[in-house]
């Protein structure tokens, strides 16, 4: 979740169509996902632990990242994991940083910039990018009735055809890896080439960052934290 402020680009920012999953705890205190499709059964296991690489202290902080950081709402006081621990890979964090913006200030509406975004982030287990793109998603008119939709079952929104074939084209990413004809024949009645290529590198980008933040186990602020539980649907805490 990038926006470009100020001329500083800053980061703020699943259940298949036949999928059904369930959360308990074991009686370790750890997270286990079960999920079965089609009569196969899975079972993965998602600990609550320390971040496996602890952000960087504020002694630490470039001039690029003090900046950054001062951006957003909460700046230094509450600065954002995802900026200070990819922080700690400085050259890629800034090229990322470029990515990222570009994504974020493209030529996608940004409704369904957003609609994309929190399903990715639902699809994905992507907690952090979930909880930071709740009010993102808000200032470009999603509803708290579609957050909850896109955090679970589509279905209990009546969705425009495109946004529900952009929604569409996550889930078939994430159940087969691919966007299917059907699909691809509704979006490009409205978006250009240009336009089909962002909305796939969107998602692949936000793929990306779940992933990742998840295998860091970078934390929710407080305050993101706090807010994503105030929202029903999403991805496990």
């Amino acid at each position: 979740m990038l926006t470009v402020s100020g001329g500083v680009v800053a980061e703020f920012g699943w259940q298949p169509r036949a999928r059904r999953r369930v959360w308990r705890e074991d009686p370790g205190g750890e997270v286990i996902a079960f999920s079965d499709t089609a009569g196969s059964v899975s079972m993965r296991r998602m600990a609550t632990e320390d971040p496996r690489i602890a952000p960087l202290p504020r002694d630490e902080w470039d001039e690029r990242l003090s900046r950054l950081l001062t951006t957003f709402p909460r700046g230094a006081e509450e600065p954002m994991h995802i900026f200070t621990t990819l922080a700690r890979q400085p050259e890629l964090f800034r090229r990322w940083l470029g990515f990222g913006g570009a994504l974020l200030s493209g030529r996608l509406h940004g409704r369904l910039r957003e609609l994309v975004i929190l399903r990715t982030a639902f699809r994905f287990d992507g907690r952090y990018e979930w909880a930071h793109h709740i009010e993102l998603g808000a200032a470009q008119g999603v509803t708290t009735s579609e957050v909850a939709a896109l955090g679970g079952d589509l279905s209990a929104v009546e969705w425009d055809p495109f946004e529900l074939a952009a929604l569409t084209a996550v889930d078939e990413t994430a159940d087969d890896g691919a966007v299917t004809d059907a699909t691809w024949s509704t979006l490009a009645q409205r978006l250009d080439s240009g336009e089909l290529v962002e909305l796939l590198m969107l998602i692949a980008h936000y793929i990306m960052l779940s992933t990742v933040l998840r295998s860091l186990r970078v934390q929710l602020e407080p305050s993101a934290a706090a807010l994503a539980e105030g929202v029903a649907g999403g991805p496990p805490a």
